[in-house]
């Protein structure tokens, strides 16, 4: 296990999480963790597939298409509007989607993976001092969970949960719901704290022992 997996799973002892959404997605998924322990890895490979198919492929009815087209455009159709506004923000800010990625630009993998992106990029801006940078990355950062992230994801969690019949999904669902509602308050508990000097430091380094906020 890694050493962010290690910090990942022992966040589900943090006693200021007991009772919230991510500390039940923290215990679900470290019980699936756990049950791996002497199991057919092929026949849990194979419940996954079909549990998948089931929520996001339309095998047991309407699907939870995870892309953000198809919960914020009418009919709920995907390559809409949403993706064109995805591609051009990640080329404003110069990244591009790998070409062995087949799903489109606004699919949750990769708006996630754009959030790790900006918190990286935040995050380096501080640890230089460069106050102006990490601004501009906060920026991005509240723009993007207001009109993107934060629009459509708490939808395709509630979504999975009332349809999820394996527990690694259910867990999933929540925590990804609940760093989405936590990255909106680190973003404004850092922007609020950029104005005060001395203020960032401090706080910076409180982010430093949330490894697992770079990776959603």
């Amino acid at each position: 296990m890694s050493e962010k997996s290690a910090l990942f799973f022992a966040s589900a002892q943090d006693p200021d999480l007991s009772g919230t959404d991510l500390a039940e997605g923290f215990k679900e998924i470290a019980g699936f963790a756990s049950s791996l322990k002497g199991a057919d890895l092929e026949k849990v490979r194979l419940d996954l597939a079909v549990e998948y198919a089931g929520l996001f492929l339309g095998v047991w009815g309407k699907p939870a298409h995870p892309s953000e087209s198809y919960y914020l455009t009418e009919g709920q159709l995907i390559m809409q509007q949403p993706r064109d506004d995805m591609l051009k923000l990640y080329r404003t800010m110069g990244v591009e989607k790998a070409g062995e990625f087949k799903e489109p630009e606004d699919h949750i993998a990769l708006e996630l993976q754009f959030m790790a992106h900006l918190c990286d990029k935040t995050n380096a801006a501080l640890k230089d001092g460069n106050f102006k940078d990490a601004r501009k990355y906060l920026d991005v950062q509240r723009n993007f969970l207001d009109e993107h992230l934060g629009k459509w994801v708490p939808k395709l969690a509630s979504d999975i949960l009332k349809s999820a019949r394996h527990e690694f999904y259910r867990a999933i669902a929540k925590i990804t719901k609940a760093y989405v509602d936590m990255d909106r308050g680190l973003v404004a508990d850092l922007d609020e704290n950029l104005a005060i000097p001395g203020s960032v430091t401090s706080l910076f380094g409180n982010l430093s022992a949330l490894p697992s906020r770079n990776c959603p």
